[in-house]
């Protein structure tokens, strides 16, 4: 992961630029008692995440539903009405998306929401492939969970929505305007159906973590669950750094491609960005938007305040960051510095993870040192 490592080791030099106070010194810490850990799991496994899921479910059931609506009676306000759903649902979607665990992962089904990356250009030939041959099983509500990965979630109901080229067909009722309707009449739907049975199977799966201990198969104690937890926030600032933002990146500035980022067609690559933020920083704090209490997260497993203050200085500065981008990669490299304004900001989260990987890991006795993208 060459971006990866030059990004962290000019985060490491700038440091001065974002960390306030130095790395907390590792020192011999007393374990902490196993019984720590599962009020952090109860809080957010049980309160926290439940109505977060159901706020998913709502709003792929709203978009399926709107897009209903409009391919009923087809016209611009409906089509941009849409657009804005789409939005609302990947909104909520890019927050739950860093909690890689449980359900969300269970037989794929991340991948069935959103196929990306898509390092082979899988789903651009899949996608002319069916608009060639229209096959029928797309725009079948039943069976289109059976087909490609690629072909199901959001990045497929974004090229329906928003390319130039294809989204005003929608508009008419010729072959391709029919077709495509009814393909994102069934990809809303499965969106609906997938995050429903998130919230079914999610209060199980929590219970088993939050009663983890020597009964259970999977989590033998609650330290072991709570690492999950740690992962998550680990993996997804890793992700961000290595392939939200380092694939379109590069490996220089002539490298760079904007069609590379996420959700590029949709113009929104950063705006998820902010939303994965939001949903990472709930993990440690313990509060995420108006669910949840502010210091339940795994930072109340940490005994400093000092180090908790300058963990919560460098993401804001960090969040402060990305608030003066746009939303769009798209947009961001057009400008004439945006290249160097989205490394600068790759900086700024490689460094937020070296305090994750030290700070975080270390002192709630989780992190053990690994790479949570290893053979990615």
């Amino acid at each position: 992961m060459p971006f990866l490592f030059r990004t962290r080791k000019a985060a490491l030099l700038g440091a001065s630029a974002l960390l306030t106070v130095g790395l907390a010194p590792p020192g011999a810490r007393a374990d902490i008692p196993d019984e720590n850990y599962r009020p952090v799991l109860e809080h957010l496994l049980g309160e926290v995440m439940p109505p977060k899921l159901d706020a998913l479910h709502d709003a792929t059931t709203n978009l399926s539903d709107e897009m209903d609506d409009f391919c009923a009676e087809p016209d611009q306000d409906g089509l941009d009405e849409v657009r804005e759903d789409f939005h609302a649902a990947m909104d909520i979607w890019q927050e739950v998306q860093p909690w890689r665990m449980g359900p969300l992962i269970a037989n794929g089904r991340d991948q069935h929401i959103e196929y990306w990356p898509d390092k082979h250009g899988t789903a651009t030939r899949q996608f002319r492939k069916l608009m060639f041959d229209k096959p029928a099983i797309y725009t079948d509500r039943e069976k289109i969970a059976d087909t490609s990965a690629a072909l199901q979630g959001f990045p497929a109901l974004e090229q329906v929505l928003f390319d130039d080229k294809l989204s005003p067909k929608l508009l008419g009722d010729d072959e391709d305007g029919v077709f495509l309707c009814g393909y994102g009449g069934a990809i809303g739907a499965n969106l609906a159906r997938i995050t429903g049975e998130l919230v079914d199977e999610w209060p199980a799966f929590a219970q088993g973590m939050i009663e983890a201990g020597p009964d259970s198969m999977d989590y033998p104690d609650a330290k072991f669950a709570a690492t999950d937890l740690y992962r998550a926030l680990h993996e997804g600032l890793l992700i961000i750094v290595s392939q939200k933002l380092g694939r379109p990146l590069g490996d220089g500035p002539k490298d760079g491609k904007a069609s590379r980022a996420e959700s590029p067609t949709s113009e929104r690559s950063l705006r998820n960005i902010a939303h994965n933020l939001t949903g990472l920083f709930a993990i440690y704090d313990g509060k995420w938007g108006d669910t949840g209490e502010e210091g339940k997260g795994l930072s109340a497993l940490i005994d400093s305040s000092l180090l908790d203050r300058s963990f919560r200085l460098n993401w804001q500065t960090m969040s402060d960051g990305l608030d003066q981008l746009p939303a769009s990669i798209v947009e961001l490299l057009d400008q004439p510095d945006g290249y160097q304004k989205l490394s600068d900001f790759a900086d700024q989260v490689s460094f937020v993870n070296t305090l994750v990987e030290g700070d975080v890991g270390g002192t709630t006795q989780l992190g053990g040192g690994f790479n949570a993208l290893d053979g990615d």
